[in-house]
């Protein structure tokens, strides 16, 4: 058995050095539940306490829920895995007419050659939510001016929009609607009564927010939040609940004697299909989950992250354990809060870890503008690195949050010290140039 009080030394070292508004964690081992904590609040703006009642969405993780969803429809005969989606949704369509060959088994494993939202598409679906019944099939009839960037089958592409495919498949062949599906068949069969597709139904005292540093640490000023995303991104539930879904997935799909998936479909779903080639956690893709190793055990996992939160779900099945991390922050401390975590279930003693520049840069720009973030770096760098993970990708997730908070500006201008920084960063110099060209376009507009 781990021991608490080191983990909860260096879980709280974490939150402290990055600023982190509440956090959630949760531990299972075979049938129980060993360990739960709230730390921090739910809302900087109210301070309600994190409880592991706390209801919290948990972003991408919602499509492990989603796979064995469509695992389950294959159960019942009501779904081919190789079938193409056309076959279920013919109005489905998009700018490239290899889509009629894309199946459930490939978008499951992101082979599907789909493409994604980048995130100031995302931010413009979020901040015009629907929440009618006909949200997902307009969602889908709407993909039609989309383009493929790969054949069916070809590599790994990671696609939002083709699991939200999938959301409004589950309506059309079960006669219901997706959230209705997902709470009767997956969700409470599951010990997760508390949990919901749905946001309307949450109880906003129970909810933690999203959080955005914008640069200073704020409330997202508006909660995400769109039915025909749900598939992909909009689960909330809370570490209790999050817990007897880690329980039911060790089990082989049974909890407390209900019983949602046959044994034999979560090797399938646990089986390598694409790479991924980020170890330990991100090897390769499975059916809905991500594979890896740690330490020499399997990992099974999925994260999830976006609009101020960092979610992550993983399990060591051959230790029958698991573990649940919400957050109501986006940053990479959530790698730091993994590795934390799952060094304490090795009973290895768990550490705090490095702490990223973005945090010294975001508490400058807050303090004195771009100029006192570039003069920060210049004092990192004749520190020989001051001990922070410096790398290109660091100040990337900030740059997305002035983006969401509407400060495009100040957020390129950050992309800029990036590049001044890490010069060959491809992602920054994309980001720049997309940014470059909806500043453009909206000045033509004025």
């Amino acid at each position: 058995m781990f021991d608490n009080n080191l983990l909860e030394q260096a879980l709280n070292q974490i939150i402290t050095l990055w600023g982190i508004p509440g956090l959630g964690i949760g531990i299972v081992k075979g049938n129980e539940i060993v360990y739960t904590r709230g730390f921090g609040v739910q809302s900087l703006e109210t301070h309600a306490p994190v409880t592991p009642e706390s209801l919290f969405c948990v972003a991408s993780v919602s499509k492990c829920f989603v796979a064995t969803a469509i695992l389950q429809l294959v159960e019942s005969g009501r779904i081919d895995l190789d079938a193409p989606i056309v076959q279920y949704l013919p109005y489905f369509h998009l700018d490239d007419d290899r889509c009629t060959q894309i199946t459930a088994r490939q978008i499951l494993s992101h082979t599907s050659g789909m493409p994604d939202m980048d995130e100031v598409d995302y931010d413009e679906l979020v901040s015009h939510p629907e929440t009618d019944e006909g949200a997902a099939e307009r969602y889908v009839r709407g993909l039609g001016k989309q383009k493929m960037v790969g054949a069916p089958g070809e590599r790994f592409a990671y696609s939002n929009i083709a699991y939200n495919v999938l959301g409004d498949l589950i309506a059309k062949v079960t006669g219901q609607t997706f959230e209705k599906y997902m709470k009767e068949n997956i969700l409470n069969p599951a010990g997760m009564p508390d949990s919901t597709f749905f946001f309307p139904e949450i109880e906003p005292g129970r909810l933690a927010v999203p959080h955005l540093r914008t640069p200073e640490m704020l409330v997202n000023p508006i909660y995400p939040y769109h039915r025909a995303d749900a598939p992909a991104s909009f689960l909330h539930s809370n570490v209790i609940d999050m817990c007897h879904w880690s329980i039911t997935s060790l089990n082989g799909g049974e909890y407390n004697g209900n019983r949602i998936l046959s044994a034999d479909a979560y090797p399938l779903m646990w089986t390598p299909v694409a790479p991924r080639n980020y170890p330990p956690f991100y090897e390769h893709a499975g059916l809905g989950w991500t594979l890896g190793h740690y330490e020499g055990w399997k990992t099974v996992s999925h994260g999830g992250g976006g609009f101020g939160w960092t979610d992550f779900l993983i399990l060591l099945p051959e230790k029958q354990c698991g573990a649940v991390i919400l957050c109501n922050e986006e940053s990479s401390a959530r790698e730091n809060i993994i590795l934390a975590v799952v060094d304490a279930m090795l009973d290895r003693e768990p550490q705090a870890g490095p702490v990223s520049w973005m945090i010294p840069i975001s508490q400058a720009l807050q303090d004195g503008g771009i100029q006192a973030a570039y003069d920060c770096y210049a004092e990192i760098k004749t520190s020989g690195g001051g001990g922070y993970l410096l790398d290109g990708y660091e100040l990337v997730p900030l740059v997305y949050q002035l983006v969401s908070a509407g400060k495009v500006d100040q957020a390129m201008e950050v992309l800029k010290l990036n590049l001044h920084v890490f010069p060959d960063h491809a992602e920054s110099h994309e980001f720049l140039s997309r940014l470059l060209k909806l500043e453009s376009q909206r000045q033509a507009k004025q």
